[in-house]
């Protein structure tokens, strides 16, 4: 590679700025990248989804599986691209996929899926694509890259956690699009049902952002550590100081060379034969002068030292061991501080954000807790009489509400027994709870009410309650009888059958 024509500054960089630069040139670089990944990754899914068909099971799982598994393989594209437009060499396109092509074979198809289980994969990936070393001089080389390189790990970690996220973001973007009214399945059973491919869709999305961004920090990682190593930077600085000398010699330097040279030759030959002292005589003049006081003069001083005590004749082995225990665990503790130093920081704010979360979660769940057992009626809350249309007065109810929505059911009035399932609910959760839903509330506000104040069992029938109700009343499409039953008689479970 020629360094007179790299297109970044190069001289000593941290870590942390290497990773800075990568970003800039993401950035810079971000829609041919994202074309080249795109272009690798997406035959690859092809090929895992054909795979996933074949393999016993759910099809979107082992996608998922094998589309992680050669993360790996997608990223050389990108990397033999850039290596080449950070030398000011950029290629098009089809003559990156096809120098990529010649390069394939057996030995680096191995290493790329070893590469994957590493946490340096981002720093070690230019190494044995682009030097193309093996065995032992591979090894060599990747430990004396890798030494003082613990970011690399700290990359890799933080680019799957953002795939993660933006995932999940691009998940609930698509949920929180569906309109109220149609949305009656929970998050939940929209993300991971069977047979669900949007989240192999938002994955798939999330790793081809992530994807340059991550290789070209590894790769300026890759350029600092040799930078450091190799002194890059000042064999530039070599370089452009003879291209200055070069230019200096040409025009008003020789002129001034010239004169310089005629000058000398005009010195008279008296100023070139001085006289040179004897040696001998600047001897004894530097011996008399340091004999002065002003050179400093020797003084005896006694003062009391303790005497030496003769050593044992034998040592204990016990003490030699703990003294050479004492030493280990000293080199030890001096190899554990500075890393201890550089990330201790890091954990603590992690130990201390655990530490809030499970305060939180416990405070939750003993609010939740203390809000049933010691659950205080309200005087200034009076129940509603009608709700939606719907009379909730106990006495307007049959006594067995369960008994008499089978009944309903066995003579296919499956509108008629679900309103009556709905009424006793409300009416239980009005006014025997002291639940406060208003006429102006929505389904979706009544599920939020109960689902704060009421266990969690009830919660979820009364969401599937309602996800029937709307299904029937406002979709005009009948459920399935055993559906209903099922309702019904998780109903009966909950309060005894009986309004």
């Amino acid at each position: 590679m020629n360094l007179e024509k790299v297109s970044v500054n190069i001289r000593p960089r941290t870590a942390w700025e290497a990773i800075d630069l990568g970003f800039l040139l993401a950035r810079q670089w971000y829609r041919t990248l994202w074309q080249l990944w795109m272009l690798t990754a997406l035959p690859a899914l092809t090929l895992v989804l054909i795979v996933g068909l074949i393999l016993p099971g759910s099809t979107v799982k082992w996608a998922l599986f094998f589309f992680w598994l050669f993360k790996s393989f997608y990223e050389p594209c990108l990397l033999l691209w850039v290596s080449m437009a950070l030398f000011d060499e950029r290629s098009t396109t089809r003559q990156t996929l096809r120098n990529l092509r010649k390069s394939w074979g057996r030995r680096w198809i191995l290493d790329l899926l070893l590469l994957r289980f590493s946490p340096f994969r981002s720093f070690s990936l230019p190494v044995v694509q682009l030097e193309k070393l093996e065995g032992k001089k591979k090894r060599q080389r990747l430990r004396l890259l890798q030494d003082a390189s613990e970011i690399a790990v700290l990359l890799t970690t933080s680019c799957f956690f953002l795939e993660i996220a933006l995932t999940f973001s691009l998940l609930m973007t698509l949920f929180f699009l569906i309109p109220d009214q149609l949305r009656w399945i929970n998050f939940g059973h929209f993300v991971f049902l069977p047979g669900k491919w949007l989240l192999l869709f938002c994955y798939v999305i999330s790793c081809s952002i992530i994807a340059p961004f991550y290789v070209c920090s590894g790769f300026m990682m890759y350029i600092s550590r040799r930078v450091q190593l190799e002194a890059w930077d000042i064999e530039i600085g070599f370089k452009r100081i003879g291209q200055r000398i070069k230019k200096l010699k040409t025009g008003t330097c020789r002129g001034i060379t010239v004169l310089l040279v005629a000058f000398a030759l005009t010195i008279p030959p008296s100023l070139s034969n001085a006289e040179v002292p004897n040696p001998q005589t600047a001897k004894e003049a530097i011996t008399k002068v340091l004999k002065q006081k002003d050179f400093g003069q020797k003084v005896t001083v006694y003062r009391w030292v303790p005497k030496k005590k003769d050593a044992p004749k034998t040592k204990s082995p016990w003490a030699q061991f703990l003294i050479d225990l004492m030493e280990l665990l000293g080199k030890v503790a001096a190899n554990i501080v500075p890393f201890a130093a550089r990330y201790g920081e890091i954990l603590l704010w992690c130990f201390a954000g655990i530490l809030i979360g499970l305060f939180l979660v416990k405070y939750a769940k003993i609010h939740h807790w203390m809000s049933r057992q010691f659950q205080l009626k309200r005087d200034d809350f009076h129940p509603p009489e009608v709700l939606f249309g719907l009379d909730l007065r106990p006495e307007s109810l049959p006594a067995d509400i369960s008994a008499a929505c089978l009944d309903l059911l066995k003579e296919e009035k499956k509108r008629e027994a679900l309103s009556l399932l709905y009424r006793g609910t409300l009416s239980r959760l009005v006014n025997q709870y002291r639940l406060e839903i208003h006429s102006s509330f929505t389904e979706q506000e009544c599920c939020r009410e109960v689902g704060k104040s009421r266990p969690e069992k009830e919660s979820i029938f009364f969401n599937d309650l309602v996800s029937l109700w709307i299904f029937l009343a406002f979709g005009h499409r009948e459920p399935e009888t055993e559906l209903c039953r099922n309702i019904v008689h998780r109903w009966a479970s909950l309060y005894g059958g009986r309004s």
